[in-house]
């Protein structure tokens, strides 16, 4: 058997690894780097929440925290296979410098530290903007859904929750009177009172009630927001209540969470990031600008956002705060050959042209951006050129209190051309409305179908996707482990703070190779 390569090491050998575990890790081994960039964070907070007088020393927040960045940026989520992992792999041991974490500190550490976390998340971004890497002169704000840890199948409406919390109720009643039946024997045969636990059946039960009663009021809290859909009954999941059930693009419907995530344009970090329940979107606009803001000490010069995150408040917020924003008005109004711009509103678009215009998604009917306004006579001009007059005002409900509308109506639409695609229902004249922002959306659709406008707008679906792109294929987090909006919100700053951490690993392997070139 003299032609075999002989082993390198025998198993029997005293030395079987070399003299120390730093000689084991290359010099040019990432890990080392994703070390060196850690080390030289605060994590006076961190420490701050450690008792170092009683009990056993504890291991340094640092490493732990260490571990299970190093870890997701390979795709390990898992509290078990990253404590297989430091006990086995010999970068995970010289990064933990041989200590062996268990899955339950693993699973513990990672909810514990939400504000500190956060800190490290800011502590990262100011790296990057102190070495160049990153800047904030323009930023992409965009967002996906991400799967709950809930069922599609375990969903329950209001009828549901009341009917089994009747039936729970009838099981405690009947096990807390068996149990002081056995009691009452108990104290016949042996005398005294007894001193018996409540039966583990009922415990099981109160649990369950705690979590229909958390489901029950998540479905009253949802009514109260949508009072629009009392027709349509409401259904929450029951192992998360707090995740709301969305469509999902990969079809059908599930418990989802949407995530928030603005990144900016130099090397496409994550400047801030964010959790909501709901969909609504365009309420994080200004809240994001305000959160980098805060963080970073600089608002945003530039901001670029798909339709969801635009709305008239938000328009003349932005405008407040000097940042210039980019964000389609609606999602038809910028199509090419727009029919219903042209120099003289008060003549009719031309027959050939009137199946370009713009449809309303909802209702298939003409949409309201087909209708051009004149501030000079304070009118508004339909596709066919007639006039629709101002006709007072109405106070309509929204999200963020009453608002004040201008009304503005038709006088003789139901003999028009148009009538069968403008006018829905069995109304005969057409009313548009206009509230105190219109003028800024105008302003925005001026912006976004100028020529620098588009051009700008160009780089918003690299800028603001990729981040999901590469937190859902890279770190493998298309469903959350952890329930509820708070352990949620944490698990998405891990991650999104574990992206900016790659890729400052990243810029410094490029800027170090190029120094070196240049040296040589």
């Amino acid at each position: 058997m003299s032609g075999w390569a002989k082993t390198p090491m025998d198993r029997n050998q005293v030395l079987l690894f070399n003299p120390t575990l730093d000689a084991t890790i290359s010099e040019d081994h990432p890990v080392r780097l994703y070390d060196e960039i850690l080390r030289s964070c605060d994590w006076s907070a961190w420490e701050s929440q450690y008792v170092l007088t009683v009990g056993q020393p504890p291991i340094h927040p640092r490493v732990a925290a260490s571990v299970i960045l190093y870890g997701l940026s390979q795709g390990i989520r898992s509290s078990r296979v990253l404590e297989r992992q430091c006990r086995n792999s010999l970068d995970y041991l010289w990064l933990a410098n041989g200590h062996e974490l268990d899955h339950t500190t693993i699973c513990k550490f990672r909810t514990r530290f939400r504000k500190e976390l956060k800190g490290l998340f800011g502590q990262l971004g100011r790296i990057a903007l102190d070495m160049g890497f990153a800047c904030l002169d323009t930023v992409g704000l965009d967002g996906t859904r991400i799967r709950a840890n809930s069922s599609r199948h375990g969903t329950v409406s209001s009828e549901t929750i009341a009917k089994q919390m009747v039936e729970l109720d009838e099981q405690i009643e009947r096990i807390m009177a068996e149990a002081e039946q056995a009691d009452a024997r108990d104290a016949e045969l042996f005398g005294g009172d007894s001193s018996n636990q409540l039966p583990p059946e009922l415990a099981d039960l109160s649990k369950r009630q705690a979590k229909l009663n958390q489901a029950m009021a998540a479905i009253k809290k949802k009514e109260s927001a949508d009072k629009s859909n009392h027709s349509k009954k409401l259904k929450v999941p029951l192992a998360d209540p707090e995740s709301r059930i969305l469509p999902n693009k990969e079809g059908g419907y599930a418990p989802n969470y949407t995530t928030i995530a603005t990144t900016e344009s130099r090397n496409g970090f994550i400047m801030d990031a964010e959790v909501i329940r709901q969909g609504d979107e365009d309420d994080q606009t200004v809240e994001s600008v305000d959160r980098i803001e805060e963080n970073f000490e600089k608002t945003p010069d530039r901001l670029l956002a798909d339709t969801n995150f635009g709305s008239g408040q938000n328009f003349v917020q932005l405008e407040e705060r000097n940042v210039e924003a980019y964000i389609p008005v609606h999602r038809n109004s910028n199509c090419k050959d727009y029919p219903a711009e042209r120099e003289e509103p008060s003549k009719p678009v031309p027959a050939p042209d009137r199946a370009k215009l713009p449809r309303s998604f909802k209702t298939k009917k003409l949409d309201r951006v087909a209708f051009v306004y004149d501030e000079s006579v304070d009118c508004y001009y339909c596709p066919m050129g007639q006039q629709l007059s101002f006709a007072g005002l109405n106070t309509k409900s929204r999200k963020d209190g009453p608002a004040q509308y201008r009304m503005y109506r038709g006088a003789n639409c139901s003999d028009c051309e148009l009538s069968s695609e403008c006018l829905a229902g069995k109304n005969k004249q057409r009313t548009i409305y206009r509230d105190k922002y219109e003028k800024s959306r105008e302003t925005m659709d001026a912006r976004m179908n100028s020529p620098t406008g588009q051009k700008i707008y160009q780089q918003r679906q690299w800028l603001a996707e990729t981040p999901f792109a590469v937190i859902k294929a890279c770190l493998k987090l298309r469903q959350f482990l952890l329930r509820g909006i708070d352990k949620v919100r944490i698990e998405w700053l891990w991650a999104c703070t574990t992206f900016n951490l790659a890729k400052l690993v990243r810029c410094i392997v490029q800027l170090r190779a190029e120094r070196s070139a240049t040296v040589a």
